[in-house]
């Protein structure tokens, strides 16, 4: 297999040299990769009709102008944007708040356990992290069945 295009280019330069159009038009290349790029447009006809594409292309997203949506829509937005954030912030003081006190109630049931001198401290501290996964875990159940049943309705 001959790895001469019929330009006259490596194979491998020519695939480089259409990665390198897209730079070319926007301007970011350096004055050396310039000229080369200028060079196999000028030698390769494939790479020059994928230039002059993406001029046009270039060229209709130029004249394209973005609607600016009414000041209604913006005002509907940023209500409901501040809406959730509200809701969210509300939402998770709720479940801080639901967490601190389910916490301390199981550890008051379990204070005669966590007052026994005779058992060790690090099952003390396992328990206490057993409580807080199920405190965590019960809350965050809690909240996911309030969300999935006002969807649901």
């Amino acid at each position: 297999m001959d790895s001469n295009r019929a330009g006259g280019c490596d194979v491998m330069e020519h695939d480089e040299m259409k990665k390198m159009i897209c730079s070319y038009i926007d301007g970011e290349l350096d004055r050396e990769d310039r000229k080369r790029v200028e060079d196999h447009l000028a030698e390769c006809p494939e790479c020059a009709g994928e230039y002059r594409q993406m001029m046009k292309l270039e060229e209709v997203m130029d004249k394209m102008t973005i609607k600016e949506p009414p000041k209604e829509a913006w005002k509907v937005y940023t209500e409901s944007v501040y809406n959730r954030a509200e809701r969210g912030i509300g939402w998770i003081l709720i479940s801080i708040g639901a967490m601190i006190i389910l916490f301390f109630a199981g550890r008051e049931v379990l204070s005669g356990v966590l007052r026994d001198p005779t058992i060790p401290t690090i099952l003390k501290a396992g328990i206490l992290a057993g409580l807080a996964g199920v405190v965590i875990l019960l809350v965050s159940l809690i909240r996911e069945r309030v969300f999935v049943n006002r969807r649901e309705r």
